[in-house]
């Protein structure tokens, strides 16, 4: 695995592919004129910096959770709500567990407050983010 840039004009992405056709592959789904280059050699974290990845990515994602809370205005009765049906995923996104929320956050039932569009949206972070490590 290595590190292939995808770029268009001033947008570009890095992601990890097995060979440079399957990042052009890739790049050819997002549209026309998409180009993929290698970029860098995939050199696996070590023990301490993916703990250290898996924590800011946890606090990102609590800070995405409760910043769209507070967009969609949420009474204290439906924030009490949404905290007792996130409890575990809080849990592991403070203790860096990322894999047990990609596990357990599909089981998280939507509502008027999280919504099908806000599970997707979460779900699509944390696999985007590992998806860096497979």
């Amino acid at each position: 695995m290595n590190y292939y840039k995808i770029y268009k004009g001033y947008w570009s992405t890095i992601k990890k592919f097995t060979t440079l056709e399957e990042a052009q592959t890739y790049a050819d789904t997002l549209g026309e004129g998409y180009i993929a280059e290698y970029y860098a050699p995939y050199v696996e974290p070590t023990i301490q910096e993916r703990l250290s990845m898996d924590m800011q990515f946890g606090n990102e994602l609590v800070w995405v959770f409760v910043e769209d809370n507070r967009i969609i205005g949420t009474t204290q009765e439906q924030n009490d709500s949404i905290l007792v049906k996130f409890r575990d995923i809080l849990s592991f996104a403070q203790t860096g567990s990322v894999t047990s929320i990609q596990n357990h956050l599909p089981n998280v039932v939507v509502d008027e407050v999280f919504t099908q569009e806000r599970k997707d949206k979460y779900m699509g972070m944390v696999n985007d983010y590992l998806s860096q490590f497979s």
